[in-house]
Order: structure tokens, then sequence, then C-alpha cells
């Protein structure tokens, strides 16, 4: 199918990738790019890789579908001359092959890009190419123990447990995309192209729960850091309460949500304090409110409940399983899900990709090829030209300096959707007001600005403005008359009904480009539901799954942001995407990003899955349904616990070999991956046997070894101390005002020659810069920018004397400072 019109067209990907690393070039194929997967002539691994139906890898179908395919053998001269013809014309290269094996074969990056000096070629493997866990196998459940964000999830007081799918090496992946995209951006300016070596592990630390990353509600304010091991019991955040068919999930933020609530239980007395409008005190009294809302719903339905809560204004949503997620009618009108063939013969429901540009979907188009299917492919389409033939600059550079972005966006999607643009480079410009007040600034004091507002906002300028204002609107669209990104995660309509929608703003600047990140999409019968990230969840059925499969009510997703983080960077990639597009066509675009279809696609073989064989798609916990031993097992210390994952017989051989226990290895109940799974409680009391005794980090070092993928389960504050971050220097300072001590943070994780780092800065006060950015970027005198504060357009803010520093040079690189003072 034609690819005309996405931004990408045109952009051509020889994809080296397997497993979850080919979600990067597979997002990219979603949006336009001639992506080619080169396979080996007995085909990549995940064609025969777990679920299976009617002998087609689910895996392989999801994750190479849009894609091209071919058949080289690179064991041969012939191989190898077939793959560099590909590279020679190429834009940008993905591979995650075993580090150094395309150098060993001598068609590794340094001889692509000797033939074809502008091609970006990016690294994605489980560690990196450097470091101490290099050689490291990887794997969903190690990464996310060694991420931290394992130790963050599960039912308090029990063992962790593993989020559904692959979460965070998806998440990790779709970062991956939008780092090679900077760097063919960068490579089309300077025409000198890039080698990128990026490590699935050090990203998923920083995209998915990122333990130095802005924190949710669920923290009560704390550092992820300051939390304590374990797992706390924070269920009146997000509290799951029973109706008469099923379970709704509520969240009770603002005075007027909990007074529409208090009306509906009849206006209890012992309620009727003043002081519960304050959420302290509700969390205090939650036990008895909790009573008293499951006496109300004990008769009715979830859909009951959740017309009701919608009518008065209280957040609330029924907790689905996925299988009525992608029957809903909202789902449908939406066209999240397409009934399409992914195999000759197969017709499934397929996730119909992450984004909307200009309202159409840049989703599913193609099947997975079969082996060889394209076999002499050669490019579509013509060549892009850089941008910068002649290399005015050189050095490495920041791959959007010179761009601008108006940042309207608010809490975690929002704030981290800027912050990643400004760290590549863009000048970022906080759009906000004191009337309608930031959520992750509600406790700014003009001391300090809060902790999560300066993690996810640093690096960027505040201007405040007044939009429901006529002159407000006007300084706007000034602003936006010379700006290049407009972000925004509103409810829906917000911006039209401030006459500042699309539209309205393609007609001053037909290049911008509009991100509009929603929790449903702004479009179908949910669309206008209260967005949490919680309720997201729950709706598309991701909470449901996400529980101890022992028992119905011990959910897992209580301390969890996602899907925040995995949000923000989809719109950072189809904003990538949109930039590249406008270089040819001079034309910016809107893009819908839908947090419930980031879940979808994520857990795009799941639900492939449920539609082929109903069922199938529900809570698994930490088990892996094909393979065994697998799990999180029990270690010495406070909430201690390693993971494990063993995929093979030989894997098996090893650990049975280092338990002490060679004889397992051959006893007919566990020799093979289909008798280990028969019998994985026996098997499973056996590693755990072994592993209690020991410190976790041992556990892990041991296995990893001998060939065996292990991870330690480590908290947030072990973080700064793990030896491959460290090595790989993944963290940084800020200075922030009123903190005795910087705050440290997760840095850029792209490791590259021709990529520029931007230096660490501060997060703003509210309005610090608005009379800079009303002069300097939207051309006002200075007299008039005073007329506009003396009106309400603008707004500005005083701080404490001497609290405000420079945000230039308010930074340090973990390479320039001990980050244990």
């Amino acid at each position: 199918m034609s690819t005309d019109g996405l931004p990408l067209s045109g952009v051509r990907v020889v994809d080296l990738t397997d497993g979850v690393a080919g979600v990067a070039p597979r997002f990219l194929a979603d949006l336009g790019a001639d992506v080619i997967l080169v396979e080996p002539r007995a085909g990549v691994d995940s064609r025969r890789a777990e679920p299976m139906h009617d002998g087609l890898s689910l895996v392989f179908a999801s994750t190479h579908a849009n894609k091209r395919g071919v058949a080289v053998d690179l064991g041969t001269e012939g191989g190898r001359d077939e793959l560099l013809r590909l590279t020679d014309s190429a834009d940008l290269v993905f591979e995650s092959q075993a580090v150094g094996r395309l150098g060993d074969l001598g068609v590794g990056p340094a001889v692509m890009r000797e033939r074809n000096s502008d091609l970006v070629v990016v690294s994605l493997t489980d560690f990196g190419q450097t470091g101490p866990y290099r050689d490291y196998r990887g794997g969903e459940l190690v990464t996310t123990a060694l991420s931290s964000a394992l130790t963050r999830s599960g039912a308090a007081d029990r063992e962790p447990l593993l989020p559904p799918g692959d979460l965070a090496r998806q998440t990790a992946a779709v970062s991956a995309a939008y780092y090679g995209l900077a760097a063919l951006r960068t490579a089309r300016q300077s025409g000198v192209g890039d080698y990128i070596d990026l490590s699935l592990f050090e990203l998923a630390a920083q995209d998915l729960d990122p333990g130095l990353g802005m924190a949710g509600t669920a923290t009560l304010g704390r550092p992820i850091t300051d939390l304590p091991p374990g797992r706390p019991d924070v269920r009146m955040m997000y509290p799951i309460l029973p109706c008469a068919d099923g379970f709704v999930r509520t969240f009770i933020g603002a005075p007027k949500q909990w007074l529409a609530l208090w009306e509906w239980l009849g206006r209890p007395e012992e309620f009727a304090d003043d002081s519960y409008q304050q959420i302290a005190t509700r969390f205090k009294n939650w036990t008895a409110i909790r009573l008293a809302v499951e006496r109300l719903f004990a008769d009715k339905t979830c859909d009951e409940v959740v017309e009701y809560a919608a009518a008065h204004g209280i957040a609330m949503a029924a907790l689905n399983t996925p299988a009525e997620a992608m029957a809903s009618d909202h789902v449908r009108e939406r066209a999240s899900f397409v009934d399409a063939e992914i195999a000759p013969g197969v017709t499934a429901a397929v996730a119909n990709g992450f984004v909307e540009l200009d309202d159409v979907r840049a989703g599913f188009r193609r099947r997975a090829p079969e082996l060889d299917e394209h076999a002499g492919a050669r490019w579509e389409g013509a060549t892009r030209a850089p941008v910068d033939p002649d290399g005015s600059q050189t050095g490495p550079r920041l791959p959007l300096a010179g761009l601008r972005v108006l940042d309207l966006g608010v809490i975690v999607v929002g704030a981290e959707t800027g912050r990643v643009l400004a760290d590549l480079g863009a000048d970022v410009v906080k759009v906000e007001s004191r009337s309608f007040k930031d959520g992750a600034r509600q406790s700014d004091s003009v001391e300090r600005v809060s902790r999560p507002f300066s993690i996810g906002n640093r690096g960027k300028r505040s201007v405040g403005l007044n939009l429901r204002s006529d002159d407000g609107k006007a300084a706007f669209k000034r602003l936006v008359a010379a700006s290049d990104v407009v972000l925004t995660n509103f409810k829906p309509g917000t911006m039209e009904s401030l006459g500042l929608g699309y539209d309205e703003l393609r007609a001053v600047n037909p290049a911008i480009v509009m991100v509009e990140n929603s929790a449903l999409g702004s479009r179908g019968p949910w669309s206008k539901r209260m967005g949490y990230g919680p309720l997201v969840r729950s709706t598309v059925g991701l909470t449901s799954l996400w529980r101890h499969p022992d028992t119905d009510d011990a959910f897992g997703d209580d301390m969890t942001i996602y899907p925040d983080q995995s949000a923000a960077r989809v719109g950072v990639g189809a904003v990538l995407a949109a930039l590249v597009g406008r270089e040819s066509t001079g034309v910016g675009c809107k893009i819908g990003v839908a947090q419930m279809e980031v879940v979808f696609s994520q857990l795009s073989i799941g639900y492939t899955r449920e539609s082929l064989e109903p069922g199938t798609l529900r809570p698994r916990g930490n088990v892996n349904e094909f393979h065994a031993p697998t799990g999180v097992y029990p270690t010495l210390g406070e909430d201690g616990f390693v993971a494990v994952e063993v995929t093979d017989d030989r894997q098996w051989a090893a650990l049975a070999a280092e338990m002490g226990r060679a004889d397992l290895a051959v006893d007919a109940r566990y020799a093979t991956r289909e008798a280990r799974c028969q019998h994985r409680s026996e098997v499973d009391d056996l590693v755990a046997e072994w592993t209690a005794p020991q410190q976790a980090r041992a556990v892990q070092d041991r296995l990893q070894a001998v060939g065996v993928a292990a991870g330690a389960a480590i908290h947030a504050f072990d973080l700064v101390g793990d030896p491959q971050l460290i090595d790989r220097g993944q963290f940084g300072s800020i200075d922030q005002p009123g903190y005795p001590k910087p705050l440290v943070v997760h840095v850029d994780p792209a490791h590259s020659e021709n990529l520029a780092t931007v230096p660490l800065r501060r997060a703003p006060w509210m309005a610090e810069h608005t009379r800079d950015v009303l002069v300097d970027v939207a051309g006002y005198t200075h007299d008039e920018v005073e007329a506009l504060i003396a009106s309400g357009a603008a707004e500005i803010q005083e701080v404490a004397a001497g609290a405000a520093r420079s945000a230039e040079g308010a930074g340090r690189s973990s390479g320039e400072r001990d980050l244990g003072e």
C-alpha cells in the first residue's frame, strides 16, 4: 500500500534487527519509511518464537509488519555484497546483532559508512557495545528488574510483579527510533552520517517508570529514590472498587470531584467537614470512605456507575478485560484495531498504529514478509537531498538546534514530551498560567519549584499567558508564527474552544507541527472522559492483566505511571518524523497520540492472539508461558529478589550446573522445555532454594557468566550505583534553586559520534521568561509587554530574593561530580 502523505515516505531503512529491537524500524515503517528486513537464509529467530498460531509466529507478524524482506547469507561474499549494496543508498540502518558480529564479518558500521558517508547506523542491543554488562543476556524480566521498575510493580506485601507484555523494551525501542531520526535529520543538514550505540536497558531505565525521572502522584510527593523497599499500600490513590458485575477505578483529586462523590453518597455527616476537600484527609480516612462507596456501588453495574460519574465530573472507569475493550464502540469507531491478513490465509485483529496524522491513522498497511519475499529488492522512490550539503557547520550538532517548541503540556506526559525535545536541542517554551496551574506545580513555593516539575521540565523557558483573553490568544499566535512545534495534552476540544485549534494555528504558520496527546483519543464516545493514566490502564484492559494471577483482586499497577512516559516517547518520535517530512513539503501536520492506542500497540501480540484464541490474554504473573524456569526468586536482603529467564535447554543445563545439580539437566522431568513447563512449580522451588541464601547481584553475576539471563531486582535508590550505568555515563545533575544539593537525573542515553549533548539546565520558575520571550520571539516592544502584563493577558512571577539563577550551565554530567555526595 502507498506511503504517500506519510512523513517518512522516501526514507530508506535497512533492518538487521530481530526480537523487540525490530519495533524501532517497525515504528518508522508505520510512519512511511521503506524498511527492508534482511534475514539469514533460515529466517530470523522470531519466525519461530512463541506464541505461534497454526505455525505462524505472532511475534514475527507483529514486529515486522509494514516491512519488505530479503534473505541474505552474510557468511558468503555474495551475501555481504548484497547487504552493502542495500546500505549504499540507505538513510538508516538498525541492527541488533551480537556485539561485534557485523564487524567480524567485514560489514560493520564503519564499512557501511565508509561507502555511504551520510548513512546513520543504530545499534540497539540489550546492554550496549561497551561496559561490564556488554555481553550479558537480556530479556523483558531481566531488563525490568535492573531498571528498578520491577520492585515498584505488584500488590502491597507481595513479591514484585512483571508488567504484562514487553512494556519496558517496547518503550525503549520507540526511543531508539526517534534517536535514529534525530541523527538522520542532523546528517541531512551536515552531509555527515553517524553511528549510535543504544542499550535497551539504559533506555528502559529512563523510559518506562524511571527511578530518577518525573514521578506520578502515587509517590505522595516523595522522590522515588526515597521510597522504602517493597511495594507500599497506595490503593487509596486510584482505588479499585467492586460493583454488582465487576470493578471500577476512580481518582478523586480536586475538591469539586470529592464534593460530587459526597453528594452521590447522600451527603453523610461523617464526611461533611471541609477538611475532606483536602486529599490528605481523605487518604487518612480512606477505609471509612471506601466502605461507604462500596455500599453505594453494590447494586449498580459498572456501566451505571461510570455513566453517573461521567455526568457529574467524577473520574471513573470500568475495569475492562482486553476482550471488552476491543469490542467497545469507542475502540471500533476509532479503528484502533483493524481486521487484516497477518500471513497468507490468516486474518486477525491487529493494533492499528501508535498515532494519527492529520486525523488519518499511521498504522497497519501490509503483513510481515514471507521469507525472501522481496528477493532482489530495490529502493522505492527518490532519495531526498541533504538540507545543508555544504557542511557549513562542523563537529557534533544538536539535532533540534534552531527549532522552537511551545509546550502547553501538563503533568507527566506533557512535561516529558517537551523535556526530551529540549534535551535534543530545541528551545522549549512552556506556556502556562497561574489560573490553570500545571498539576506538577501544585507544590511549588516562592522558595523552590516542586521536585516533579523540576525533573520533567528542566531545560525549558516559561512564559505566562492567559489564553482565555483576546490579547493572550493574540500573543500566543505571534509565538506560533515564530515556532515549529506546539505540544498539548488537554482534554480533546479544549484548544478549539479557545480558538486555538490546529486549523487556526496552521493559518498563522502552515509549517507548524502540533501534537495532541490525550487519554482515549480526540474522537469517539469515550474521548471526553477524564484522562488519568490509571483510568486508561483500566479502560483498555491492562489493569486486569497487571494482577497476581492467584487472586482476583491483587492488582499490581498502583505505583506505575505507564503509559505517560511511553506516550511521551511516541509523541517525540512522531514529531521527529514530521520534521523530517517537513524538509520536503514545507508543511506541518497535526499528530494525534492516544495513550489507549500506545497500550494496544505495545501489547499488540497479546491482543492479536486474543482475537484468534479467545481467553489467552490473561494475567500470567512472572511466568513465561512457554519457558521454564522464568520468574522472580527470593534472595538475601530486605525485599531481595533476582529475575531469571531460561529460554532453552542449553541455558537450563548451565543453570543446573551452577546450582551444583547437573543431574537436573538430564532428568526426564526437566530435560526439555516442554517437560520443565509441565513441572514448573517443582523447577521454581529448586531455583528459589538455591537463590534464597545469596545476594541478588551475586546470583546475577554467576548466571550471566555462564550465559543465563539474570538480573537483580534493584530499587530506585540502587540505580546510581549500577556499574553499567556508571560506566556509560548515564547520570547527571541539575542545580535547582531551593534544594540542599543538586538533583540527580538520567541523561542522554545515545552514545553517538556526531550528536552533541545539550548542557543540563534547571527548570524555570512560573512565567520566569515572559518578558524576554514576548520581546525576542513574539516581537512586542517592552512597553507593549508591560501593557499585556498590566491587563492580565500576560503573567510574570516574582521569586525570593537571590533564589533565581541563570538557566545556563546549571547542571553537570556524571563525569563532573561525585553523585554520591
